[in-house]
Parts: C-alpha cells; sequence; structure tokens
C-alpha cells in the first residue's frame, strides 16, 4: 500500500490498513494533514480524491469552515463506538456553523431519516458533498471509516467512484432517471441526535446507488437499512483505480446456488418475476414504516438453510457475511451470531427468480434473496440505465431492528 505521509498522516489509496488506523489518521490531525499531504496526492481533487479519508484543502475554503482553529483531536480508544462519536465530532469541527445546522438533525426525525433512494436527485438529508471543503469531506469519509470496515469502506469508495464513472460515461448529459446528472459530489451526510456512547443517534450516508443508515442504540450500532446498487456490475476503472463495488456480493450468490443440486435448485426457485429489489426504499422521505411488509407464512418461498448440507450452509453464512462484514466487528460479530445460529437456519429460506435455465447474473430480471427470521437480503439483476447489460441492487434489511427499532 503507498502511504504519503505528512505530519504522520498517510493519504490512502488502496484499502489494506484497519478502517480505525484509516480513520485515526483523519481524525488525529485534522490541523495537521495539510497542503502536503494533498498535493502528494495526486487524486485529491473534487473528483477522484472524494474515494479517500486523507488530504485536506488549505484553510479558508470556500465553505467557510472551521479548518483554520482546528486542533489536533486524539480520538484513540478502545471502545469503537467512542470512535465514531469522536470522528462525528472532529467532522463538525470542520464546517461553518450553516453547514453544522444542515447537517444535524433531531433523533426523532423520522421523515429525514427515511429520505434515501436508490435513484440519483431525489431529496437527501444532511449537506453534499460537493459543497463541503476537501479537508471536510475527508473528515466525513473517516467517519465513514470509523463504522465501517476495510472491505465496507472500499465499496463506499468504489460506489462514488461508480456513480462518476456513470458521469463520464453519459449519466453526465441527463442520462439518469428524469434527465439528472451522476457524481459523487451528490452524496449527501447527515447525523441524527446527538452521538454519544450512552444515547441514541443514527448516521446517514445516501447518493444515488448507495444508503448507510446506521442507528446507534446505547453504544449498539445497527446497520439497516442498507442499500447498494452498482452499475457497471463487473469492475470498472477510474482515474487509474479499478473499482468492483457488488463483484463479491454477487459471486458469493453465484457460488452459493451454483453448490445446489437440481432438485435443491428447483426448491429454492421462487414464483414469480423480479424487476427490482422487493423491499427497497418503500418508506421513502414517509417517516413511516408501514409501507416495509416481510413475507410471512406460505409467502416465504425458497429452501430452508437447515436442510441444506454443511458445505452448502457455509456458502450461505459468505453470502450474508458479504453485507454485514461491510461493517466494523463492533457492529457485525453480534449480527453475523444471530443471523446464522442454528435456530436461526431453521428459519432462513434462501431462493432466487430468473430464467427456467437457471440463475445468470447476466439476464435482467436474475433475483436472490435471503430470509430469515431477521436478516433480509436482496440481489436483483437489471438491465442498465448509462451502461449496456445488466447492473445490481441490493437491499439489506434486519426485521426487528431497521433504524435500530426506534424510527
Amino acid at each position: 500500500m503507498l502511504l504519503m505521509q505528512s505530519n504522520g498522516c498517510a493519504s490512502f489509496r488502496r484499502k489494506t490498513l484497519r478502517a480505525p488506523a484509516i480513520a485515526l489518521c483523519s481524525l488525529l490531525t485534522l490541523s495537521g494533514c495539510g497542503d502536503t499531504a494533498a498535493e502528494a496526492d495526486s487524486g485529491a481533487t473534487s473528483d477522484s480524491g472524494s474515494y479517500d479519508s486523507g488530504g485536506t484543502d488549505a484553510a479558508g475554503s470556500d465553505s467557510g469552515g472551521s479548518d483554520a482553529g482546528a486542533t489536533t483531536t486524539d480520538c484513540t480508544s478502545p471502545d469503537q463506538a467512542a470512535t465514531a462519536v469522536c470522528g462525528v465530532e472532529a467532522f463538525l469541527a470542520t464546517l461553518s456553523a450553516d453547514q453544522r445546522d444542515a447537517v444535524t438533525y433531531d433523533f426523532s426525525d423520522s421523515t429525514d431519516k427515511t429520505c434515501w433512494s436508490n435513484l440519483p436527485g431525489q431529496a437527501r438529508a444532511g449537506v453534499a458533498f460537493g459543497d463541503l471543503s476537501e479537508s471536510s469531506r475527508a473528515a466525513a469519509m473517516a467517519v465513514a471509516a470509523t463504522v465501517l470496515s476495510d472491505d465496507g469502506y472500499q465499496e463506499l469508495r468504489g460506489l462514488l467512484a461508480a456513480d462518476d464513472y456513470l458521469n463520464e460515461q453519459g449519466g453526465g448529459g441527463g442520462g439518469g432517471p428524469g434527465g439528472l446528472a451522476y457524481g459523487s459530489d451528490n452524496a449527501h451526510f447527515a447525523i441524527f441526535g446527538t452521538p454519544s456512547t450512552t444515547s441514541d443517534w443514527m448516521l446517514a450516508i445516501g447518493n444515488h446507488h448507495m444508503a448507510y443508515n446506521i442507528t446507534f442504540v446505547a453504544g449498539t450500532g445497527y446497520p439497516t437499512p442498507s442499500h447498494q446498487g452498482a452499475e457497471p456490475r463487473g469492475e470498472f476503472t477510474i482515474d487509474s483505480e479499478t473499482f468492483g463495488p457488488l463483484v463479491g456480493e454477487g459471486d458469493a450468490f453465484v457460488a452459493l446456488f451454483g453448490a445446489l443440486d437440481s432438485t435443491q435448485l428447483g426448491a429454492a426457485r421462487i414464483s414469480g418475476t423480479y424487476g427490482d429489489v422487493l423491499l427497497g426504499p418503500r418508506e421513502y422521505c414517509t417517516g413511516s414504516y408501514d409501507s416495509v411488509t416481510f413475507p410471512s407464512g406460505s409467502g416465504r418461498e425458497g429452501v430452508l438453510v437447515s436442510s441444506l448440507s454443511a458445505e452448502q450452509q457455509t456458502l450461505v453464512t459468505a453470502a450474508i457475511e458479504q453485507w454485514v462484514r461491510d461493517y466494523e466487528p463492533f457492529i457485525a460479530d453480534g449480527l453475523v451470531t444471530a443471523y446464522t445460529s442454528a435456530s436461526a437456519y431453521a428459519d432462513t429460506y434462501v431462493g432466487w427468480a430468473g430464467s427456467s435455465s437457471g440463475p445468470d447474473v447476466t439476464v435482467n430480471g436474475t433475483y436472490f434473496r435471503i430470509d430469515g427470521p431477521r436478516v433480509w437480503i436482496e440481489l436483483s439483476c437489471q438491465n442498465g440505465v448509462v451502461l449496456s447489460g445488466t447492473h445490481y441492487h441490493s437491499i439489506y434489511r434486519d426485521r426487528s431492528f431497521d433504524y435500530g427499532s426506534v424510527l
């Protein structure tokens, strides 16, 4: 991994360090990470540098933040929830008063909490990345790094890069739905409540094909609902860096259903056709959870995980972890344990829909699902909007703890 040092701060070009280490640099030296780091990182521009947590701009930027007066903030803590809280406070310190007002909401503001969407150009809570100084944008990414694992942080970078890639490939000319353009500058960052290890608060990061909603209840993090999409479906290169945000997720489902025999595959097939995920942003900007209705009773389709072999169950676990392990262990460990226990697998179904010839991610309408007593994961394959071929939409929900169950 290439690290460009400036006053002890590294500018990150590859995902190799643990996420807390990534965050540590950007959070510890908000004033020490100065122009030298920004100049050393040749990608630190509004378009490409947005994918990294390193690098700041000069004090006195157009956004009117408080960078010039920032002091070194030591966020080192064995308590990762405390590290996340410290990161938010460090981010807020880089903002002007108006920006702090724009980015913070009451924890009880359920309407704005639900303003996330898979589409570009939609209303979203918070402040847009494009309205932040480079230092504030880096601090926002550093906050994300305190709650996301290495893989999750790299996926976030890939999702931001994918929107800029679509912009380059024609989306910037109005190729999006309703003639809307794409781009990482449109990503939004919002905080609900007062970050604390004891009280309730929520972090929301959203854009086209991206919705991170991490709610903390007395220090415990609940990372759902979580939406990610990827166009193109496979890898792409922008600014000399290659990304593939949902390649691992797609490959995990391909491996799982490829390991089923013909009888199991037939039993796992879900009736109907799926042009998209079933439980995407149903609650968009309503402040209500009433429209999110999970299948129940005979409406739950697929094959029971407990009926699969040990090797096949391992592939189910691997698929679940592709979503849940995007978050740091202090968030993910308990969830993985709950979702993959023997009792959970006795009530967890895996299913697919699509062509009678079998699951094929290159075919429009191919669809995968994991439906447990708590975990709910969907991945759909649909025709591209800007590019040819199929692209992914995914959703990860928790039947019991979306929005920390305190929406």
